[in-house]
């Protein structure tokens, strides 16, 4: 049975994943796809953030679409706007949302963004508790300006539903990873219990999706072999590949009887932080 490596690189912005697997001819014969050519990358059928899919588009969506210009806001309620119901929390989130867009309509600029909500609650008493929500939007638009979205009424009636920060998106070592791994980790707390990737999420349609890209023509096996049994995983013929990024997270080489070695790689660009 003749075997091959595949390269597979997942772009979204500045951020790309490697991964490099073997494969047959056989299992080819199964899966008949365009290589080499960029494809988007299909999104999760739910987006209950409930599984390792989920989370990782999520990730690729931030990484493509914001970066150290942008903002992280958290909307929170005081106790006289808390909502009662997932369903009243969905009204003020649709309700600050159409107030975004017409203020980057004003600013000549189209709204973008990733909205997260966590929340616990009681089905005994039907009482939402500690309900809050986590946003990403796009830049350019006066800071003040979009915390006085989270909020009813107009003019003098206006009343903001409680506490709001806007704050610029500030990127760590390993690039926005810690944001990220916040905003999809968040738990709901339901009957008494911690219910573990519940957070769910919505983003405007208007939103750059990853591309993904196959090559069956850059690695041997024996390229792959010698990646498997190196101690640095391979990182200087990855990264000879790849100039100009570097390395985020663990590799770790992981070799199966039946289909070979597999081993992802994570990468940033360098001038991610500095020169963009």
């Amino acid at each position: 049975m003749k075997s091959f490596v595949r390269e597979k690189r997942v772009y979204a912005g500045k951020y790309m994943e490697v991964s490099l697997f073997t494969r047959t001819d056989n299992q080819e014969k199964y899966c008949k796809g365009a290589r080499g050519r960029k494809k988007k990358v299909s999104r999760p059928v739910q987006n209950n953030l409930n599984d390792r899919n989920s989370k990782r588009y999520a990730k690729l969506l931030v990484y493509a679409n914001f970066s150290k210009n942008d903002y992280y806001l958290t909307f929170t309620y005081d106790n006289q706007h808390l909502p009662k119901t997932p369903a009243d929390a969905k009204k003020n989130q649709d309700n600050t949302l159409k107030k975004l867009k017409r203020l980057y309509k004003k600013n000549e600029l189209e709204l973008k963004y990733m909205w997260f909500t966590s929340y616990q609650f009681d089905e005994d008493d039907g009482y939402i508790k500690r309900i809050h929500h986590h946003v990403l939007v796009n830049g350019g638009v006066n800071r003040d300006d979009v915390e006085n979205c989270w909020s009813v009424g107009r003019g003098k009636k206006r009343e903001l539903l409680g506490r709001t920060q806007a704050r610029l998106i500030q990127p760590g070592e390993n690039g926005m990873d810690e944001l990220i791994k916040y905003l999809t980790a968040q738990e709901k707390w339901e009957n008494r219990q911690w219910k573990k990737g519940q957070k769910k999420y919505s983003s405007s349609k208007n939103l750059v999706k990853p591309k993904e890209v196959k090559n069956d023509h850059v690695w041997s096996l024996k390229k792959l072999n010698q990646i498997g049994f190196s101690t640095d995983a391979g990182e200087e013929l990855i990264l000879q590949r790849f100039p100009g990024y570097r390395i985020v997270n663990d590799p770790q080489p992981k070799y199966h009887d039946e289909l070979g070695w597999y081993v992802q790689y994570e990468l940033l660009k360098i001038a991610e932080w500095g020169d963009s």
